[in-house]
């Protein structure tokens, strides 16, 4: 990914130069290498500087002066001419890099950072090699440096302190790559436990500074009875809930309008019981919604319940409890009673 980032800041017309400069054209999925290797394939487009180079730029840059500027001193001038020519012949040439870095370098610092990237690739690894323990993003840190460290130290750089630029760099590297593995050890770990401090002479557990990384869920329970990812182990023991919030509404409704049907209430009746048995409101809230009063809601529930009431406890509970799942096995039900209904008043007569 970062890669491509960097290949994003050259311009069209630079394309040729990168041929010819002897850099194949990356066109084959399986050519591309990815992380700080793909990062530093991007870079060898772009030469390395040496420290008198730099002093030259560098001194471009306390007079205030531009990239375009910098093209016109000596020796650049000269670089660029070369490559020019190179590039106009059709051949390959050792200073087309330069031409490649004037284009790509917005400003003075960010040419002078391209320019010095060996110098950041080769501290990063020999910083890195201390804390083999730490599974640094080192292309965050290389992004880092390229583009904020490095320039902000080349506008910083006076040569009165008596130092070359690069040892100049390399000291806020240090810094700042020391900074960088604390926060992601702060980021990734968690302080030891109470039990694990050490002890004073008192008994009392004194602060330790030790912390305790946390588990990868890719990685292997170390005490597992079968073969077991951390990840797996979780998802076992934590099942995640079920969720069946909108599936009892969904019934609850469905009950409510079989009852509705039958008892022939209105669509605003079984609205009104839905959102009072279903969803909790009150009749204030409902009065509000429908821009009604208090009053006209309470009389709509009541008449919906009297209507329903009237279909008799067996068909309302059987509906309810989801006995009658449909409305015509409720219908049935309804039928049923009223023929066990009749019978009966004829067996009395």
């Amino acid at each position: 990914m970062l890669a491509s980032l960097v290949f994003t800041i050259l311009k069209p017309s630079m394309t040729e130069s990168i041929r010819r400069a002897g850099i194949p054209e990356i066109q084959k999925l399986g050519s591309v290498r990815t992380g700080i290797e793909g990062f530093a394939d991007g870079m060898s487009i772009f030469p390395r500087l040496k420290e008198w180079e730099n002093q030259i730029a560098l001194q471009a840059l306390r007079e205030r002066k531009t990239v375009d500027d910098l093209r016109g001193i000596t020796p650049f001038r000269q670089y660029l001419g070369v490559a020019k020519r190179a590039t106009n012949a059709g051949r390959n040439d050792p200073f087309i890099p330069f031409a490649n870095l004037f284009d790509a370098g917005p400003s003075i610092d960010m040419l002078v950072s391209l320019g010095n990237f060996h110098t950041i690739r080769t501290w990063t690894w020999t910083l890195a090699k201390q804390h083999p323990e730490v599974n640094l993003p080192l292309e965050q840190f290389f992004q880092d440096a390229l583009y904020h460290i490095v320039p902000a130290q080349a506008k910083s750089y006076d040569p009165s302190y008596g130092r070359t630029s690069t040892s100049y760099v390399v000291s806020m590297l240090k810094k700042r790559f020391s900074n960088f593995v604390d926060a992601h050890k702060t980021a990734y770990t968690t302080p030891v436990s109470y039990d694990g401090r050490n002890e004073t002479t008192k008994g009392r557990p004194r602060a330790s500074s030790k912390r305790t990384w946390f588990a990868s869920l890719d990685a292997r329970m170390p005490r597992a009875t079968s073969p077991q990812m951390f990840l797996e182990f979780y998802e076992e023991s934590h099942p995640a809930p079920v969720e069946s919030t909108r599936q009892d509404d969904q019934e609850a409704r469905q009950r409510i309008h079989i009852l509705s049907t039958l008892a022939g209430l209105s669509d605003t009746q079984e609205e009104t019981l839905v959102g009072i048995f279903v969803y909790g409101a009150d009749t204030t809230l409902l009065s509000r919604l429908r821009r009604s009063t208090d009053r006209a809601i309470r009389y709509q529930r009541q008449v919906a319940l009297e209507n329903i009431g009237a279909l008799g406890f067996e068909t309302v509970n059987g509906v309810l409890i989801g006995k009658y799942e449909t409305l015509e096995a409720a219908r049935a039900s309804m039928q049923t009673s009223e023929n066990i209904y009749l019978d009966g008043r004829k067996q009395a007569t």
